[in-house]
């Protein structure tokens, strides 16, 4: 439906994806590149989860089935945030578990299964010809500095932004910068 939208209106678009959106932006970017002018992982990886990552999903799994989407988010949300914002700024860890409350226990579930299931769309970054942004939480647990770099090295990325104190959550830690960072790259298109 998307595709259809986009290619309706005879313009190139850009797009931006964060975690999971990021792992849609890549898909779409695998099926219609055509319609794309650039793309933006943000906090995001090409990468299909290793079977550690799956056995930790799986176990995450168990968890939501056993105590509840709302307790296995209040355990997981602080990890999406760097140790210093933990520290220095705890309301932001207690607004995205007040924002996750009504999160449904079969969602998170098919949420989860989603990700392992996702194929490496490396492919995608080494193919796509025109720009790609990422943008990478220094302090990520779950895409990892060093899993970025490793990415960001495929031969069409063109820019890259470390936040250099945000963990997965960079547009909420580093709000200005990355926002920043985000529209100076869309004004280079």
């Amino acid at each position: 439906m998307v595709a259809e939208l986009l290619n309706d209106q005879k313009n190139l678009f850009t797009l931006i994806g964060h975690s999971m959106g990021g792992y849609i932006t890549l898909a779409f970017a695998e099926k219609y590149p055509g319609l794309l002018q650039a793309f933006s992982l943000f906090h995001s990886s090409a990468y299909a989860d290793d079977d550690a990552k799956k056995e930790s999903r799986k176990k995450g799994i168990e968890f939501i089935k056993n105590n509840g989407a709302i307790s296995f988010l209040k355990n997981t949300s602080p990890n999406l945030f760097s140790d210093i914002t933990k520290q220095v700024k705890p309301e932001l860890v207690e607004q995205l578990i007040d924002l996750s409350r009504y999160f449904a226990d079969e969602a998170l579930i098919q949420y989860y299964e989603t990700m392992m299931q996702r194929p490496d769309r490396t492919p995608v970054l080494q193919s796509f010809n025109r720009p790609v942004l990422f943008m990478i939480g220094k302090g990520d647990n779950a895409v990892p500095l060093q899993a970025s770099l490793e990415q960001v090295h495929l031969q069409s990325v063109d820019q890259v932004k470390i936040l250099q104190n945000s963990g997965h959550m960079g547009l909420w830690k580093e709000k200005e910068e990355a926002t920043l960072f985000l529209m100076n790259f869309l004004l280079q298109l």
